[in-house]
């Protein structure tokens, strides 16, 4: 890691989207990252994570007061969106095979939303700790390309008796790999931009 250090840290950004379970039933997570990369392999940045798309399994039914004055029955449908810090650091890497170990700590809120008179109302809300560590195996099979696999774990210290939700849970993800540098650097290879990667 010092040796890395050493090197020009070069900017970096991915998307990437990770299935988890809440309850049992199974969540996707978006999140997009962006930060600074030494030497290929130990990384540096921020991120924002939200469960998307929100999904009927965690709708929780309630009562509310409609324009006629009569109770109505309404499904208020389940948020969860946080930001981060990670880090990941790359212990094994050849021409076609790299493994790293992503890491990351988030912040953020989950909470429950509805309308009643046209209006967004939050019931529920709460604010969640993060730590997710995990293992990532990536194969290169092209040089703008490559497929990978993810396998971690979400540790969320929240109220479960406000919000009756469990979200500490396994996560995993199947990757398709699209290296935006190594195309940047074959179709502009004497930009600034590309030399900055």
């Amino acid at each position: 890691m010092r040796m890395c250090l050493e090197k020009k840290p070069h900017l970096f950004g991915k998307f990437d989207t990770r299935n988890s379970f809440i309850d049992n039933s199974r969540a996707k997570i978006f999140g997009l990252k962006t930060g600074i990369i030494y030497n290929k392999r130990l990384a540096f940045g921020i991120g924002y994570n939200q469960l998307n798309p929100p999904s009927s399994d965690f709708d929780k039914i309630i009562y509310i007061v409609n324009s006629n004055g009569e109770l109505e029955r309404t499904a208020a449908v389940l948020r969860l969106a946080y930001m981060s810090v990670h880090a990941e650091y790359v212990f094994y890497q050849t021409k076609h095979w790299e493994l790293s170990m992503p890491l990351q700590f988030g912040i953020g809120q989950s909470y429950y939303k509805y309308n009643q008179f046209g209006k967004r109302k939050v019931i529920e809300k709460d604010y969640n700790f993060i730590y997710e560590p995990a293992i990532s195996v990536e194969y290169k099979f092209a040089k703008w390309a490559g497929v990978g696999v993810d396998v971690g774990y979400r540790f969320m210290a929240t109220s479960y008796k406000k919000l009756n939700r469990k979200f500490t849970s396994p996560t995993y993800a199947f990757k398709f790999l699209i290296y935006y540098n190594e195309i940047v650097k074959s179709v502009f290879p004497k930009s600034k931009l590309a030399k900055r990667m």
